[in-house]
């Protein structure tokens, strides 16, 4: 028998909130400004998605909720 897809949760924050689109845009800007060429939202998405960056920003999150 198949496995159930994964269901996918909302964020807190909405996708259309204004602070996720600063963050990408300054995701996006400084990918440019490194590399001489902005990342396509396939680029942006996979970048994302990597353990090592979930980590990275599951980690910085933890740090701003206590406080450090």
């Amino acid at each position: 028998m198949p496995l159930a897809p994964k269901v996918m949760t909302m964020p807190t924050a909405p996708l259309h909130d204004p602070a996720v689109m600063a963050a990408l845009d300054a995701i996006s800007e400084f990918v440019e400004k490194t590399t001489g060429t902005a990342p396509t939202s396939a680029e942006l998405a996979n970048a994302l998605t990597r353990y090592f960056v979930l980590n990275e920003i599951k980690e910085h999150i933890e740090m701003l909720r206590e406080g450090e």
